[in-house]
Order: structure tokens, then sequence, then C-alpha cells
């Protein structure tokens, strides 16, 4: 199965080459061999090509950050079969993890297209900026700025919008 990724705004396509013995994923032109997947809520450790990294990844719909080598990636996953595509148009936007709202970035009532930002939240000293997934308008934020927040916690409500604003 292919996925496609855009990763710091560049269209790329990734596949599983081979699951056994290794675990063997080509991305665009090259292949890597991945070994010893470690993964404790959002953090992660795996050896890719023999070498150990760590990071974290955070996932909305069909957003994903990774921060892996002293770099954060923004990754876009491209819709595969089926319930992918319904995943992506949640209606609410829910923490990954406790922390804090440092920034609002909509009111409700706000109409807003697919990667508008929402609300920028810190959790163990990283922000993140959360988006809309798809175009919508804000039917609710649940969340005032400097607000603390426990994992699960519900940030912003969606109303079922547009498929185009203008």
């Amino acid at each position: 199965m292919t996925y496609r990724l855009q990763v710091d705004e560049q269209e790329l396509s990734a596949e599983i080459s081979a699951r056994r013995p290794q675990l063997r994923v080509r991305i665009g032109a090259r292949e890597f061999t991945l070994e010893s997947i470690h993964c404790a809520a959002q953090e992660f450790v795996l050896s890719v090509d023999g070498r150990e990294l760590r990071g974290w990844w955070y996932r909305q719909g069909v957003q994903l950050q990774l921060r892996l080598a002293g770099r954060t990636y923004d990754v876009i996953l491209g819709e595969r079969a089926g319930a992918a595509g319904h995943a992506a148009r949640a209606e609410e936007v829910r923490a990954s993890m406790p922390g804090v709202v440092v920034a609002l970035h909509c009111i409700p009532g706000a109409a807003v297209e697919a990667g508008a930002p929402l609300l920028t939240i810190e959790s163990m000293k990283l922000q993140m900026i959360l988006v809309a997934t798809h175009a919508a308008r804000v039917a609710q934020v649940h969340v005032a700025l400097q607000a603390q927040f426990e994992r699960g916690a519900l940030l912003v409500s969606l109303a079922p919008g547009e498929e185009s604003l203008s």
C-alpha cells in the first residue's frame, strides 16, 4: 500500500517494501530499515539503518508532527482507502497530551479553511499549532488563553462546514 506524504511542502510517497525479517520502508527513492521500535505515549525510539533515533510525535486528523534528530517535520498523511478520509474530518479537536494554551487563533463562528491555525499549545516545553483538518466553522472554543488541560480534553469544536469557504 502506498501512502502520500507532504513533508516540508514537498510531496513524497511512502510504502512498506518488506515486513520480515525487518521492516523496510521506501520514502521517495530511498529505502530504510527500521528496527527496535519502542513507543510510549507520544515518544518513540527507533533504529533507522542501524542509527538510534529518539523523538516524539503528535497527530491530529491527517496532520502529523514529528520531532526527530533535532528537527520538527510537519507531515500531512494522504488518504488511503475507506475510513481514513472520515477520520480526517473530525469535528472535535482534542488534546493528545496535557499542556497549556499559549495562543488562540480562532473565535466561535469564524470560518476556517483546512490548515488554518486554531490554537497553539505547549506541552513538555514544546509548542504545537493545532490546525483545522478541513473547511468548517468554529462552533466553540472550550479553553481560554493560559488554560491548563489534560490529555483527551476537548479544545475546539467545529461545525460541519462548507467544502469551500469564500
